[in-house]
């Protein structure tokens, strides 16, 4: 099914998203939005008879085992970190100040 990527579904998009595209946004995101959907498009032309439809992107027997190891000391963990004190971590502030 091929949709018709334009101004009108543009606008529905962006009332959807509650955001607002200046003319020249709007006329990039309509070349990528169809860049995306027919790339879509051709994935629909592929002949899939006879392919078991998958459930997760991966085989689940090729994963390694889950296995302790030695974890990181507090001085290696803290070795390439900009901000530290009395041995944690300081990172920026997300209320105030």
């Amino acid at each position: 099914m091929k949709v018709q990527v334009d101004e009108e579904l543009m606008r529905k998009l962006e009332k959807l998203a509650l955001i607002s595209l200046t003319d020249q946004e709007r006329q990039e995101f309509m070349r990528d939005l169809t860049k995306i959907l027919d790339f879509f498009n051709k994935i629909d032309e592929l002949n899939l008879e006879g392919v078991e439809p998958m459930f997760h992107p991966l085989s689940t027997g090729k994963l390694r085992p889950d296995e302790p190891a030695q974890p990181l000391s507090r001085d290696d963990a803290l070795a390439n970190v900009p901000k530290k004190k009395d041995g944690y971590i300081i990172g920026p502030s997300t209320i105030g100040g």
